[in-house]
């Protein structure tokens, strides 16, 4: 059983990053090792160890950011780092992937998923392990496959709107049945139009019982995961203490569970290195924090690890708010903000190289990446004024104002999170001298998205965004269209910038059915050479996956595009 990152949509982060696995590429760094540039794409460092040496036995103290306000990752509150690394361990999914994306059948849940058919219609057939049962005893069958396909594809039901409150439809829309095959264990998956990143589907599956019904979907797993089917199963939830407990399943068919249990204790993220020195947690996401990067290397006992990934950092423009409405407002400010100043200021320290990320879908180290980002690609103080200008926004003493109103981007940052202090900090600095005011307001973290990012609560925000295999199907529900369904109400799904196109809606529709590598390649650069028209939102550098373990803990570290066994975790003597 592997932790999974989301291979339907990318997962929003403050600090934390969601766990990934070992695989090949895996290599050691030791605690003061440093980096001129980032670590190869199929980079990972995991402090692998085989299992016959990781003795039986232990708890594992994880910190989190938040604790999940919902369990489902499927619906719109769920689709986060930290609730992907608390049902890691609890839920099935279909594909493993290795350090280099490439994918395997999890055979803990699968005895096999193929390509069947490809003309006149793509078919994918699924073969389930006959030993793969929930929780409840009930054994995992086509039902739970066809119940979260009606649940996730975003179709109206009965001529009505979807009830269903989903965070993307990534590849679900694209299906048009889900069968049974020869008995219940075998699901045969028709789609109405190709998709190439199938193997992305179901993962993490859920069972019927919650996928069937709305009202379950939506809020029956607030409180806490109902069924499960991994090597650990729910224990309690503290909300007084903040902390979440696994524990080991000894009803999983799979590979035992070295651990005894996972404590996840939500912690602020400027507190983790604290933590982990105190023996609170046993390791801490370093992610783009020098302080924190320091710190964790002069603690006796601790590992650095480092590791390539599809990870980045972003501001996020809300096109709805009153001062960006304009393209043009929003090119202006963007042209004022000096990304190498940003990347130089967070990246150097690490011994990562400052280099500006100039692609929304492809990563610098990945294959594909292109520097689409035109008249953006660099910092241009004198030509953001002069576009002010001709939007209207006229100098009046300090700050420019237009109709009588100041010229004021109010930038939400959560607490704790010292990354997002200093990047709010600099564009702050960098637009005071084109006469635009940045008031920056720091929200409790609990309430960052749930209260502030998801609903549109912000002109300017900065967080993370973090990738998987499928570059191009990831990124469609950040940047597709929202849409106004029946009752008025805007579904943005993950497009915080609440700004879209249909062409880019159809160009992303063309790169999801396009079998050829090269081609979807070509797609995805036209996509994100339209987000750049739109000014959409200024991507920043890619973040670096470092990560500070106990030097003891194995299985665990920087997983890179890869994801983590949870049964193989645990401590060496």
């Amino acid at each position: 059983m592997r932790a999974r990152r989301s291979v339907l949509a990318l997962l929003l982060a403050l600090a934390l990053v969601a766990t990934g696995c070992g695989g090949k590429g895996d290599k050691k760094a030791s605690g003061g090792s440093t980096q001129n540039t980032s670590p190869a794409v199929d980079a990972s460092d995991i402090n692998k160890t085989p299992r016959d040496q990781v003795p039986d036995g232990g708890t594992l103290k994880w910190a989190i950011d938040n604790i999940p306000p919902n369990f489902n990752y499927n619906e719109l509150d769920g689709t986060s780092s930290d609730n992907a690394a608390v049902i890691g361990g609890l839920l099935p999914g279909m594909f493993n992937f290795d350090a280099s994306a490439q994918p395997s059948v999890n055979k803990d849940y699968l005895d096999s998923a193929e390509l069947t058919a490809k003309d006149p219609k793509q078919v994918i057939t699924y073969v389930i392990n006959p030993k793969a049962k929930w929780s409840d005893g009930m054994p995992i069958t086509e039902a739970d496959f066809a119940a979260q396909w009606t649940a996730t594809n975003g179709k109206k039901i009965d001529g009505k709107d979807s009830p269903y409150k989903i965070s993307s439809s990534n590849g679900y829309e694209q299906i048009e049945s889900v069968v049974k095959g020869k008995d219940e264990r075998e699901v045969v998956v028709t789609f109405a139009q190709p998709y190439v990143d199938w193997k992305g589907l179901f993962s993490p599956l859920y069972p019927a019982s919650m996928n069937s019904d709305p009202a379950a979907f939506n809020d029956g797993w607030k409180d806490k995961p109902q069924i499960t089917a991994g090597p650990f199963k729910w224990d309690n939830i503290d909300r007084t203490q903040q902390t979440i407990t696994v524990v080991r399943d000894d009803s999983w068919w799979g590979n035992r569970a070295k651990l005894d249990k996972i404590i996840y204790r939500k912690l602020d993220p400027d507190a983790h290195v604290d933590a982990l020195a105190n023996g609170e947690v046993d390791f801490v996401d370093i992610g783009p924090d020098v302080s924190k990067l320091n710190r964790s290397k002069s603690l006796a006992g601790v590992t650095i690890h480092r590791a390539g990934g599809p990870n980045f950092r972003h501001i996020t423009m809300n096109s709805q708010s009153a001062v960006l409405q304009d393209v043009n407002v929003r090119k202006a400010l963007a042209l004022a903000i000096d990304r190498v100043t940003i990347a130089r200021a967070q990246l150097s320290p690490l011994g990562v190289e400052p280099v500006p990320l100039n692609n929304h879908i492809f990563m610098r180290n990945q294959k594909g990446y292109k520097d689409n980002a035109g008249i953006l690609s660099t910092a241009d103080a004198e030509k953001a004024k002069s576009m002010l200008d001709a939007a209207g926004w006229k100098m009046e003493g300090p700050t420019r104002k237009k109709d009588g109103k100041e010229l004021v981007i109010r930038f939400v940052i959560p607490t704790g999170v010292a990354t997002s202090k200093l990047e709010s900090e600099l564009v702050q600095s960098m637009f005071t001298p084109i006469g635009a005011k940045v008031n920056i307001e720091t929200v409790p973290i609990g309430d960052y998205f749930e209260k502030y990012i998801t609903p549109g609560n912000f002109d300017y925000s900065v967080f993370s965004w973090i990738g998987t295999p499928f570059p191009i199907s990831a990124s469609k529900s950040i940047y597709v269209k929202p849409t106004t369904n029946s009752k008025g109400e805007v579904e943005v799904h993950q497009n915080y910038a609440r700004i879209g196109s249909p062409e880019i809606d159809d160009l992303f529709n063309k790169a999801t059915q396009e079998f050829d590598e090269a081609k979807a390649i070509d797609l995805g650069n036209q996509i994100d050479s339209m987000i750049w028209d739109e000014v959409h939102s200024l991507t920043l550098y890619q973040r670096p996956e470092i990560v500070a373990t106990k030097a003891n803990l194995a299985n665990y570290g920087a997983f890179g595009f890869a994801t983590a066994r949870y049964e193989d975790i645990g401590f060496k003597p």
